[in-house]
């Protein structure tokens, strides 16, 4: 009987993998069109996959737990009414390779870079039909599952085993920095890399080449001292994809910037309609709300900063799409997007704000929650900062922090000293899009709408 084979969607522009947490349905059981199959979990968000076809669920391929590339067979139905067909033959040797689509066996033609196909780079196991164990360690891709059972628990491709094996690496020994502690190729070479130079280290001296041998591994740390009491925190999924945009990020050019902001009669303004915003939505009137809009007034007046890098040339966009930085307390960060920003009043703002943040901390933002953002606001104030240096996301130019509002002595233009409500505002800026004196002009447009444009617009 002819059944449908349903594989890991791509769930983000960026996505390669996903996590199977839970499955809501079970082998033997009658599925309708749209009822939700699986919980999928990626660097980015979790989701639940909907069963795109009615039928009955035969057969689970991944199980819970396992993390797999896009493209992989997760499950298999028959589509015709009734009970469920009989397991296909194939299908009966693979029942301790739950993660397995079909049989592969190993394509010695393509020892190159390791596959991104999702559909043919199926999780790691034991091959099926291993050559005879006669042979050499070259061919360790196919023979060290007998030698080594428990290597299928290490997540790695094909093309990374066989590299491993052809240097006569035991994969085990080497630490994943992939997604659920997956071995790729980088780790291999560094392991090979940094095995050489413990060698030379230990006996022979290179004469010629000992910088640039050291400048060719410069990935891994040298591991940290072990102390007592000491505890070992895997690595969540959020907190991997965290460190991985980070690196990202920092490769361009950062610059920042800092101006003061008198917020004083803002602060008295939004004391005047407080009390109305929260009888009407329920909820209190932060001023984040009246920054976003800054934020957004500031974006018309120097659009370069709503840009993008390419080696083209510069992106320059036409919808504001603020994201808006959540704190997820030990958990991480993550940054939702307000999409269409610049068509939304200050109560617009707010509300975007509380959705974004609410959604963020019960885990229900979807992916695309997450994407299209072109400027980013980080409001680190409630968190007590007074100045910090906020890193730019991945595909935007810059980023905005708005920091704690505090009462000072200041000196006014007519020399007196007064009490004021007073902010600082930071910019981080990716220097090859924005120069310093753009970065300087768009401060000056937050600051001034916040001083005084910000005091008279209506809320509504």
């Amino acid at each position: 009987m002819p059944g449908f084979e349903l594989k890991m969607p791509k769930l983000g522009e960026s996505v390669t993998e996903g996590t199977i947490g839970k499955w809501l349905k079970q082998p033997g059981e009658k599925v309708n069109k749209y009822d939700l199959l699986v919980e999928v979990q990626t660097d980015k968000v979790n989701t639940e996959i909907p069963s795109p076809v009615a039928g009955t669920l035969r057969e689970v391929k991944v199980q819970e737990g396992q993390t797999v590339p896009i493209g992989t067979l997760l499950a298999v139905f028959d589509t015709a009414d009734g009970e469920a067909a009989a397991p296909q033959p194939s299908a009966a040797p693979s029942a301790a390779q739950p993660s397995v689509p079909a049989p592969q066996p190993p394509t010695p033609s393509q020892p190159g870079a390791p596959q991104p196909s999702a559909a043919s780079a199926p999780p790691p196991s034991r091959a099926p039909s291993p050559p005879p164990q006669g042979s050499s360690p070259p061919s360790a891709a196919t023979t060290t599952t007998e030698e080594r059972p428990d290597l299928s628990d290490v997540r790695a491709t094909p093309a990374v085993r066989k590299l491993a094996s052809e240097h006569g690496i035991d994969i085990s020994e080497i630490d994943g920095t992939g997604l659920g502690g997956r071995v790729s190729r980088k780790d291999v070479e560094d392991f090979i890399a940094q095995r050489q130079s413990q060698q030379q280290a230990a006996g022979r001296v290179v004469p010629a080449q000992p910088q640039a041998e050291s400048r060719a591994v410069p990935a891994r740390p040298a591991p940290a001292t072990s102390l007592a009491g000491d505890e070992l925190v895997p690595l969540t999924q959020m907190r991997r994809a965290i460190a991985n945009n980070m690196v990202q990020a920092w490769s361009a050019p950062h610059a920042h910037a800092v101006m003061e902001v008198d917020m004083t009669d803002l602060m008295r303004y939004r004391e005047k309609v407080r009390g109305e915003f929260m009888e009407r939505e329920g909820f209190d009137l932060s001023p984040a709300a009246f920054i976003a809009k800054a934020v957004v007034d500031a974006i018309r007046t120097v659009p370069q900063v709503n840009s993008s890098w390419t080696d083209q040339g510069l992106v320059r966009h036409r919808e504001i799409n603020l994201g808006y930085a959540v704190a997820l307390g030990e958990d991480g960060l993550i940054v939702p997007v307000i999409k269409d920003a610049d068509g939304k009043s200050i109560a617009g703002l707010m509300r975007g704000i509380r959705d974004v943040v609410d959604r963020a901390k019960a885990r229900r933002l979807t992916l695309d929650d997450l994407s299209g953002g072109t400027f980013t606001l980080n409001n680190t104030g409630p968190l007590g900062t007074i100045v910090s240096s906020p890193i730019v996301p991945p595909g935007q130019a810059a980023i905005l922090s708005s920091e704690s509002i505090r009462k000072r002595l200041v000196v006014t233009d007519d020399d007196s000293i007064a009490i004021r409500q007073i902010m600082n505002i930071v910019i981080g800026f990716d220097h090859r899009v924005v120069d310093g004196s753009t970065a300087a002009r768009f401060l000056t447009a937050v600051r001034d709408w916040l001083q005084t444009a910000g005091t008279s617009v209506p809320v509504y």
